[in-house]
């Protein structure tokens, strides 16, 4: 199986089974959620500062399909972000809130590993030495 044919299967199952991790119950099994919200965040931060040291040192070409990428992830973590900010500052959160950042989680999720994908494909990762990794 190609390369590309594994990341579209894994793009199309991936919110399958992550929607397990979202349907946990709304106040007993808020750990569990925030477990996985702050997998999510961590990830979303790593993808989001490599983006900006390729792109401040200029090693990424001006590509439309990453930029838009980009913008799509902000927009569909933008509700996690806001969770995080408001958890770090200790702010209590309405249950409605709670509940669209639950409903929110998959699509910011899927967005961070679209965004990593063509990071990938454009700026492949690289060791100490400048080889592929």
């Amino acid at each position: 199986m190609s390369r590309r044919a594994k990341g579209l299967l894994l793009t199309l199952l991936l919110p399958g089974v992550l929607s397990g991790c979202a349907g946990a119950p709304s106040m007993p099994g808020w750990s569990g959620f925030s477990v996985y919200a702050e997998a999510v965040f961590r990830h979303q931060n790593e993808v989001s500062s490599r983006w900006m040291m390729l792109n401040d040192a200029d090693q990424l070409s001006d590509n439309e399909e990453l930029s838009q990428a980009e913008d799509a992830m902000d927009e569909a973590c933008e509700l996690l972000n806001q969770y995080a900010e408001r958890e770090s500052e200790g702010e209590s959160m309405s249950w409605r809130f709670q509940s669209r950042v639950r409903e929110s989680i998959q699509a910011c999720d899927a967005s961070v590993a679209r965004v990593e994908r063509l990071l990938n494909i454009y700026a492949p990762p690289r060791d100490a030495n400048g080889e592929l990794k």
